[in-house]
């Protein structure tokens, strides 16, 4: 599910309830939410917004995942088509009930629907995803490790950053230097961080949109249960999971919880000891 950050947005519902949250580019600057949901449910979600071309790439692995957005352009939509996934986006889906208009907030900042609505709209077309990560067992040390603060992650007008909270057990998420909590008040700190650095080049949906290359490999930064593993990630086809793995090759195992990946450019990130 694409979800809306720009700042008239927040707080967003539902961030907390996501497995996998990746943060992308897009215009002016800004980010914008890919959500994924699946062991959990979320009773509201949004501000639902539109879909860019590389979300694509996000979805080709899932497995005919249903994809949820706010519309997209002419050449998106027509792309979408072609997705091996199961759309489900606003005009007529508003009329079936799936989305409302919440009064908390200004249109378009107020989009929501829930995961019971998405699921019967579209749940009986949809298959199984892949594995997606390996988690550690009880007990496991994460190999290759070392005691971090957290990271800092610039995008431009979205200036991200994540610090360990033992008592939490989690990475508390700080954007534009305010804590960042949805809409109950609950702050927004996942079991595990990854930034993964990416090349962006020009959307052919809009020349003002940057779209993400998500094949190939890179550098990455793995952050669970208070430790820095600095590594690598792999993704051989659209169609592959995407592999993260330390400097001695080995996939990294994560904390069982809820992982955020920001999909950083080169040198817009820093650790913070």
């Amino acid at each position: 599910m694409k979800i809306d950050n720009h700042p008239r947005a927040l707080p967003q519902w539902g961030l907390n309830d996501a497995d996998v949250v990746y943060e992308e580019l897009v215009e002016a600057r800004l980010t914008r939410f890919a959500a994924i949901f699946h062991s959990t449910d979320a009773d509201v979600i949004g501000p639902v917004r539109s879909a860019r071309t590389g979300d694509f790439a996000l979805l080709s692995n899932l497995n005919r995942p249903i994809f949820v957005n706010s519309g997209a352009n002419d050449y998106t939509a027509r792309a979408l088509r072609r997705v091996d996934a199961i759309a489900i986006i606003d005009g007529a889906a508003i009329a079936k009930g799936v989305f409302e208009r919440s009064p908390e907030k200004n249109a378009p900042h107020n989009l929501v629907t829930d995961t019971a609505r998405i699921y019967a709209a579209g749940a009986a077309e949809g298959r199984t995803p892949p594995k997606y990560f390996r988690f550690r067992a009880e007990g496991e040390p994460l190999p290759r490790g070392t005691a971090v603060s957290g990271v800092d992650v610039d995008y431009g007008q979205i200036k991200a950053s994540y610090r360990w909270d033992a008592a939490a057990a989690g990475w508390a998420r700080t954007q534009n230097g305010n804590d960042h909590t949805d809409f109950d008040g609950v702050r927004i700190a996942p079991e595990n961080v990854i930034v993964q650095f990416v090349r962006y080049r020009q959307s052919p949906a809009d020349a003002a949109t940057p779209e993400p290359v998500l094949t190939g490999s890179g550098e990455a930064w793995i952050f669970s249960n208070g430790m820095l593993v600095q590594g690598t990630w792999e993704r051989l086809s659209e169609l592959d999971v995407t592999v993260f793995r330390s400097d001695n090759a080995l996939i990294v195992p994560l904390t069982p919880g809820r992982t955020w990946i920001s999909l950083a450019r080169a040198g817009t990130a820093e650790i913070v000891p």
